[in-house]
């Protein structure tokens, strides 16, 4: 009889044990992104502020992240093929959505023309009108399905880099006419990368080439993705109403990130 209640005991404190292993297994999860700072980056504040904004709402709903920096374009395929739980951060276009699940939107960024201030620039309304211009782009951006076109037909001179920084020293050499890029980025970029003199030798167009949102997407080849789409848009939701975002919106533009 002992001997039977000490079996019982094992196996239950086993099944407890295995228990809160796997809880803690489902509460902590991999998601894949790449360098893009301010809002990406393993060397900054809470890897950078996208990914610190989505640490914090799974946090609020009892969920650890931990983040797996790669090239761009391996972490969207790779998080497209179920490796990881998630991918911070993209768009959501429709090519995007056949794949992924789209979260809430976590901010908005506005894409425009940086170029040096002595070279005159475009009032441009459509893509044509940049035509002779010679721009840098980041692979595996969004940008527009229309940008990608033009580079694709020839239509525009589309030069493409591994990374912004790379772009606007090509430009300060006179090897591009401008430079595409989120204009917070492009800021932190100049102001960090280059000295004073040089930065403020450059300037952007105040026209847009777009406007995107910004999405933590879920791979459809994940039994678990729908779960933690609901969880994380509970979670952003809750950052949002306790000033948590604000918070850190507010280190964004002062430069914390």
């Amino acid at each position: 009889m002992k001997s039977m209640s000490l079996i019982t005991i094992l196996l239950a404190a086993s099944s407890l044990i295995a228990s809160i292993s796997s809880y803690a297994e489902n509460n902590n999860i991999i998601i894949a992104t790449g360098e893009y700072p301010p809002w990406t980056s393993e060397a900054s504040k809470g890897n950078g502020f996208v990914n610190h904004i989505i640490t914090e709402a799974f946090k609020s709903q009892g969920y650890m992240v931990y983040y797996n920096f790669l090239p761009w374009a391996r972490s969207y395929n790779d998080t497209e093929n179920g490796q990881f739980a998630a991918l911070s951060y993209w768009a959501c276009k429709e090519k995007t959505q056949k794949t992924f699940y789209c979260s809430d939107a976590m901010h908005t960024e506005s894409y425009v023309f940086f170029h040096e201030k002595t070279i005159p620039f475009p009032d441009w309304t459509e893509l044509v009108d940049l035509k002779g211009l010679r721009i840098g782009a980041t692979r595996s951006y969004t940008y527009t399905k229309e940008f990608w076109q033009a580079h694709e037909s020839k239509m525009l001179d589309i030069i493409i880099n591994n990374d912004d920084e790379a772009s606007f020293k090509m430009m300060l050499r006179g090897r591009l006419d401008a430079v595409v890029v989120s204009s917070i980025t492009g800021f932190l970029i100049l102001n960090t990368k280059f000295s004073p003199v040089i930065a403020q030798t450059i300037t952007f167009n105040k026209k847009p080439l777009v406007e995107n949102t910004a999405h933590l997407l879920f791979p459809k080849s994940r039994k678990d993705s729908q779960l933690l789409l609901k969880v994380f848009n509970k979670g952003l939701s809750k950052i949002k109403e306790n000033g948590t975002y604000d918070q850190y919106f507010d280190g964004l533009i002062t430069g914390k990130y």
